[in-house]
């Protein structure tokens, strides 16, 4: 197993309001896991400081106080920019510029039928962006006329869900489970689907043959993240459409983040989201890691 101790660099956009303060949480518990740097940025929409440039000094002001929040915790190093632009763009220019290693995105969470808005900024920046994506969901929580929010799951690493297909994609995930492992979570559940989507041919016979054959490499990856120093590791192997299991699944288990590759064996388009993980993406009510 690739060993990667730590997160690297680690880019983190954010609103300056409370949603804002939920994601330095966040961005705490990455840096305790030994981030070589934690990047705070906030891009002020050109709109906004047209009409009040000296909004950006209010901002600055605010981030500065957050990243004495990182120093405080034990982050290596904090750096804070505070720019006017459309943010999709100023975040997918410096994370594919600046050489960060995760994107850190909010999202807040509200609902519409059986799917999450993520929020525009954030459906962006995961469509288009090279590197893993971070989703850290945000619960509204209303009371009348008054609206907070708070952490879908305080502890973003204390269950995780490994979800893969065996496929290359998949595979970009262990690298980040690596340093995750650091975090000492309760449980790793390595889990796969056999997606009847594109089984629906199979015979019994061969169905069988797949799970025999799929099991093995599901004990094959609990050995290695034993190894790798994940000291609970359990395997899920079920039969149905991934896009419906996954999300089922990780309510069932409590998990507290879903990690899972941008794309399946499947996919053909490698800036574009997968299938699966779009839906999972927009049905889970937790965290999520999308790995390119």
């Amino acid at each position: 197993m690739t060993q990667i101790t730590n997160p690297g660099r680690v880019l983190v956009p954010l609103d300056v309001k409370e949603s804002g303060a939920k994601i330095v949480s966040a961005a705490e518990e990455i840096a305790r896991l030994g981030a070589e740097e934690i990047r705070l940025l906030h891009v002020a929409h050109v709109r906004d400081t047209l009409a009040d440039p000296k909004i950006l000094e209010y901002d600055a002001e605010v981030l500065g106080a957050w990243k004495e929040r990182l120093i405080a915790c034990g982050a290596a190093a904090v750096t804070t920019e505070v720019v006017s632009g459309i943010p999709a763009i100023e975040i997918e220019e410096r994370a594919e510029r600046d050489g960060y290693s995760l994107i850190v995105l909010g999202s807040h969470g509200r609902r519409l039928l059986s799917r999450v808005i993520l929020g525009s900024t954030t459906e962006d920046v995961l469509r288009h962006a090279t590197i893993p994506i971070l989703i850290v969901r945000l619960k509204i929580i209303e009371a009348g006329e008054e609206t907070a929010c708070r952490l879908a799951a305080d502890r973003l690493f204390s269950r995780i869900l490994y979800a893969t297909d065996f496929s290359a994609y998949a595979d970009r995930c262990i690298p980040c489970l690596a340093w995750m492992s650091r975090a000492e979570p309760e449980e790793l559940a390595v889990v796969h689907i056999q997606d009847t989507r594109h089984l629906a041919g199979a015979t019994p016979e061969e169905m069988a043959e797949f799970d025999r054959r799929d099991t093995g490499r599901l004990e094959a990856l609990r050995r290695q993240f034993l190894e790798a120093g994940f000291s609970n590791v359990s395997t899920v192997l079920r039969t149905g459409n991934a896009a419906e299991e996954i999300p089922a699944l990780a309510e069932e288990l409590g998990a507290t983040l879903i990690v899972l590759g941008a794309k399946g064996r499947h996919g053909i388009a490698e800036r574009i989201l997968g299938g699966v993980t779009e839906a999972v993406v927009y049905r889970s009510a937790g965290h999520v890691l999308v790995v390119r």
